[in-house]
């Protein structure tokens, strides 16, 4: 896992180019601290750089892409600089360097991330004549483009944000993996292109102008919602969506986007068969197991989070069976667990976990999250997280990476994408059971309704969610705000300028939908809610350098196969996950593969803000005064009525989305 960097000049502006880049990939060392490398480029010469950070076997090395000066010893001369912050991952030499150039130094790539069918993809380039110097992924990334250009990324099964300079064609070739796993964020103006794998990056060139987007900022306040659209809290810094790639040409300085992948799904009416379901159980496991075993291919230790819920109870069990056939030397002597563990009863999952550590005899490490602790990390956490936090579950997480770290793990695998995959959140109850009426499939979904004790939800909630789908299609858009209100408390804080200028975004069901079973997953996959499960997953991982991997958010193989099985099998008999629990018997213990309560990556938001709730009302104090967007006084004003009250539930959430928001602000705008 890395950082990487770069900015191209569009005019002859007074900027010193190789300072420039160095503070950019500097505000990244987090990402990368194993070693630090530049490519300068002027005309079409290039000079590789190192600096202080630059590993030392590659100041002796005479490969093409090595350094020979330092950053610091090259004036301003030079209109393109790339910039690559390393975490060794795959192969530890210098060999593995960036910004790597092929043999003839006419490419060169910037690359965070890692392409695990790497070896497989080796010997069909070997294949086909290519010769390589390096064991590292990233030089078969590089000859796969040499050899297909950007039809290469149809080949890849991995998560990668990368930044290819083709010398020949004169241009920048950008892209970012099929579903969000790594970062990747663009500046463009009058005076360069540039990109980075943060925010905090691009905030370093001296003439971009640090301005809030409000529109964002309303949807994140009011609906939970941060990255919906490419321009995010940052005014005029943008995110490269997943499943896309850039071409910059350098000559005419012009960029284009385009789309390479789109997710297909089986949309026809199934009946449910037995026979069919032990054909898609089985397969399953082949795609699980491959996916597990893949990430696996190490060169530093790797361990495992662990939450006791299915996803995570799936992958290490599926990776203890793997180390047992092949004992592998990545996971150590003993395969390594981390849980997040609180003192509520309702959300903490340990007990759970030990069930899993106790079957497959693990080392644990259990990581105590407490809500005094908050405090005293929640602004180095937004810091690293470059926005405002959505809840506190992403300091619990962060805790977990903490913890790897300090146990010598450099790898984390974890279960994050299982529920958009195999359907695990209560919502697409509402989707399938829908799908079932208006397909006039009256059986099946009274089979479901008498078994829906199996659900984490009852019929109520069902009876909701269709009002509120059915209320949102009907309210005319001029009185969704009149509606919304009465179910929002919180809108009653938001200034009436800031209402009306966001008036459009108010929603009345939010992420309710009337879309079939598979349509839905594929949006939860595609839009932007598994891409922000990513993106704090990434930062998390990253401020203690450590690389995530995620084995059911972007295995391509995997998921093309899920969204092949027809939308019968992946709910039954009120069971969420119905075809995953039938692949994983005899794989993870019983309990946890019936367990019917969900309550993914869980934490006592409620009791922890009950107990910080006197030092959020200092942030809001002392940060909040003369809000233009939010009415301070009178949140303040209402604050012992809000934490005095089961009432407030969501209004306690806005306050700690606004204190997140306010920090965020003093961090990033008005430093």
């Amino acid at each position: 896992m890395c950082g990487i960097a770069g900015i191209a000049i569009k005019n002859k502006i007074n900027s010193d180019l190789p300072l420039l880049i160095k503070r950019m990939t500097a505000s990244m060392k987090h990402r990368g601290p194993d070693d630090e490398g530049f490519v300068l480029v002027n005309h079409d010469v290039c000079f590789p750089a190192g600096s202080d950070d630059t590993q030392k076997e590659s100041w002796n090395s005479k490969l093409k892409y090595c350094p020979e000066k330092s950053i610091s010893d090259f004036n301003n001369e030079f209109f393109l600089a790339l910039g690559h912050r390393r975490l060794s991952i795959i192969d530890l030499s210098e060999a593995a360097h960036q910004p790597m150039c092929n043999s003839n130094g006419n490419i060169w790539i910037t690359c965070n991330g890692e392409i695990y069918n790497y070896i497989e993809l080796r010997e069909e380039l070997a294949s086909k004549g290519c010769r390589f110097i390096s064991q590292s992924d990233i030089e078969v990334l590089l000859r796969a483009y040499e050899t297909w250009g950007t039809a290469c990324l149809d080949k890849l099964n991995g998560m990668w944000s990368f930044v290819i300079y083709d010398k020949e064609k004169n241009i920048l070739f950008g892209s970012r993996d099929r579903f969000g796993v790594k970062p990747m964020y663009y500046y463009n103006d009058e005076n360069c292109f540039a990109f980075a794998s943060e925010q905090k990056a691009l905030l370093k060139i001296p003439f971009l102008k640090k301005e809030i987007n409000y529109s964002a900022v309303f949807k994140h306040l009011l609906h939970a919602q941060v990255e919906l659209h490419e321009e995010g809290f940052y005014k005029n810094i943008f995110e490269l969506k997943p499943a896309h790639y850039f071409i910059y040409d350098l000559k005419c300085q012009e960029l284009s986007i385009k789309k390479y992948f789109s997710l297909n799904y089986e949309n026809a009416t199934t009946t449910f068969s037995e026979n069919k379901l032990k054909e898609y159980s089985e397969k399953l496991l082949e795609h699980i197991t491959h996916s597990v075993d893949i990430r696996l291919r190490s060169d530093v230790p790797v361990g495992f989070c662990l939450s006791g819920g299915l996803d995570s109870s799936t992958i290490i069990s599926v990776a203890n069976k793997l180390n047992k056939e092949n004992k592998l030397s990545q996971l150590t002597d003993k395969i390594t667990a981390f849980t997040a563990s609180n003192e509520s009863d309702s959300s903490d999952e340990s007990k759970w976990a030990k069930k899993v550590v106790e079957s497959n005899n693990l080392k644990w490490v259990k990581v105590d999250c407490r809500a005094e602790n908050i405090l005293n990390d929640l602004e180095k956490l937004i810091y690293h997280q470059d926005i405002p936090l959505y809840s506190t579950s992403t300091y619990a997480q962060s805790k977990v990476m903490q913890a790897a770290k300090e146990n010598g793990i450099t790898i984390l695998l974890d279960g994050q994408g299982g529920d958009e995959l195999f359907a695990g959140y209560p919502v697409f109850y509402t989707s399938y059971y829908l799908e079932l009426l208006k397909r006039f499939r009256l059986n099946d979904f009274y089979s479901e309704w008498s078994n829906i004790s199996n659900s984490p939800i009852n019929k109520s909630v069902f009876v909701k969610s269709l009002f509120k789908i059915g209320a949102d299609k009907i309210i005319p858009s001029f009185a969704n705000p009149i509606f919304a209100s009465a179910a929002k408390d919180e809108l009653q804080y938001f200034q009436k300028s800031f209402i009306n200028s966001n008036a459009l975004q108010i929603s009345f069901a939010n992420d309710f939908n009337s879309l079939p079973l598979n349509a839905s997953l594929n949006k939860y996959c595609t839009d932007y809610y598994l891409k922000n499960l990513l993106r704090w997953e990434d930062r998390c991982s990253m401020q203690y350098s450590i690389e995530s991997r995620t084995p059911f958010s972007d295995d391509v193989d995997l998921i093309n196969f899920i969204f092949s099985v027809p939308s019968v099998y992946k709910i039954r008999k009120g069971w969420s996950k119905y075809l995953m629990r039938e692949a994983v018997k005899g794989i993870i213990p019983e309990e946890i593969r019936l367990r019917k309560d969900k309550m993914g990556f869980a934490t006592p938001q409620q009791q922890w803000l009950l107990k910080i709730n006197k030092d959020l009302k200092k942030y809001v104090f002392e940060l909040g005064a003369n809000n233009e967007i939010i009415k301070t006084d009178l949140l303040l004003k209402n604050w012992e009525q809000i934490f005095n009250s089961s009432k407030y539930v969501k209004t306690q959430d806005f306050v700690w989305r606004y204190v997140c928001f306010l920090i965020w602000k003093k961090i990033f705008i008005n430093e």
